[in-house]
């Protein structure tokens, strides 16, 4: 990790655009990549890195790209370096507050999660397909010995779930929107999108309700909001999402499984 930063900062020193007087202070960590408040003397930015690309293998280039799609949909911040190794991004600094601080209610809270799902839903990006039964096997592969048959006793039911679901009609999504990751004022502003894709928005849906561990009344009220705003019924969403579930648990456990052999 500190080898990962003195090569950042080796590479941030060459940028014409950036002051060789700088300052690097960080901010709260993910469960492993590492991010940033950049200050110069004119500027500030946004820096995250990415220790964890070994475990999901993602495509810095292609998501830089989209990032950039994103922004010209006023929806992200704009994207401005993805460094020559692709281990870190500098993105314009953001001073909105997020819903993770913000003193809402819980209904104006999932309220901003369904408008952002929504919006997000209804936005055309070009983003490849997620396969996530494909996911799911590079997250066991890196596991080798260590995941038991126990663990792996659902993959050929949760697989045909997936391409099921997924051949009913596919959408943009976020597949990560925690509330530290939504800006509590319009316009929305949306942040992390290291997992995005073309994928089910019930998903993306059982997605969120996971990652901020929504109750059942929360999670109640994502569900109609989001129906509301994507002119679906309610018990279609909710039936729907109940499907996405443990597709979710699933992969959220593999995926920390893995995580835990690099830390």
């Amino acid at each position: 990790m500190k080898d990962l930063r003195d090569r950042m900062e080796q590479e941030l020193r060459e940028l014409s655009f950036i002051d060789p007087d700088f300052n690097l202070i960080p901010l709260n960590a993910g469960a492993l990549n590492r991010s940033y408040r950049l200050e110069t003397a004119e500027q500030c930015y946004f820096i995250k890195t990415f220790e964890s690309d070994e475990i999901a293998g993602l495509d810095r280039q292609v998501l830089f790209d989209i990032q950039k799609q994103l922004y010209d949909h006023n929806l992200s911040v704009r994207p401005i370096y993805l460094s020559k190794s692709n281990h870190f991004q500098i993105d314009s600094w953001s001073k909105r507050q997020t819903l993770e601080h913000s003193k809402l209610s819980v209904n104006e809270t999932t309220s901003f999660l369904a408008s952002a799902l929504a919006t997000i839903h209804k936005t055309t990006i070009h983003a490849p397909t997620l396969d996530m039964p494909k996911q799911w096997q590079h997250y066991i592969d890196l596991l080798g010995s260590n995941i038991s048959e126990n663990d792996l006793f659902p993959l050929d039911t949760y697989t045909k779930t997936w391409y099921q679901e997924c051949s009913k009609g596919l959408v943009f999504c976020h597949n990560d929107l925690a509330l530290s990751h939504v800006t509590c004022h319009e316009p929305i502003k949306i942040f992390d999108w290291e997992y995005c894709a073309n994928s089910s928005p019930y998903f993306d849906l059982a997605s969120c309700i996971a990652i901020n561990s929504l109750n059942h009344n929360a999670e109640e009220a994502l569900c109609v909001c989001y129906a509301e705003l994507m002119e679906q019924r309610v018990s279609d969403v909710v039936s729907r999402v109940k499907v996405m579930k443990p597709l979710v648990e699933f992969t959220n456990r593999l995926w920390y499984l893995a995580a835990k052999l690099t830390v």
